[in-house]
């Protein structure tokens, strides 16, 4: 279920949106980021001697694939699995249902980057990786998803 509010759309049963050629690539850059963060979690766990840094970074890998398949799958959901934040009727439930799905597509992508920086958090030294950078770029992607909701409920709320 995807619940980004109080308002159901069961309803509106037969609306249904196709993906398109932008949704398509947005899905196949989370899978790339996925696929990049379990070629560097084996990198990092073949290469590092301390196994529990090694570890933290296959579970890190391991949930952002969790999170691409289960937020890629909320993409796919009906309508009458989706809560909107502003109440749904038959002028705008097309419009509203596109964003929510893109919003999901956005979101997908962000928390995916967010588990491939977390696959390198314990290991930048080692690397080269200057100290600290980790930790900016896991604060960068957390502002990134604020914005994304923020945007989204923007436009949720302007297109009601």
């Amino acid at each position: 279920m995807l619940n980004l509010g109080p308002y159901s759309a069961k309803e509106f049963s037969g609306i249904r949106i196709h993906p398109t050629v932008v949704d398509r690539m947005m899905e196949g850059v989370a899978a790339l980021f996925a696929v990049a963060a379990w070629v560097c979690a084996i990198w990092v766990y073949l290469h590092v001697e301390d196994k529990v840094t090694a570890n933290f970074s296959l579970l890190s890998a391991g949930l952002g694939t969790f999170s691409f398949l289960a937020i890629g799958a909320t993409a796919y959901l009906p309508i009458r699995f989706v809560h909107f934040p502003v109440r749904i009727t038959q002028q705008n439930v097309a419009t509203q249902f596109f964003l929510a799905i893109r919003f999901a597509r956005v979101l997908n992508i962000m928390i995916v980057l967010l588990f491939l920086v977390l696959v390198f958090n314990k290991v930048e030294v080692e690397y080269g990786i200057p100290q600290g950078l980790c930790n900016m770029l896991t604060a960068g992607v957390g502002c990134l998803l604020a914005i994304v909701l923020i945007v989204y409920y923007i436009l949720a709320f302007r297109y009601k």
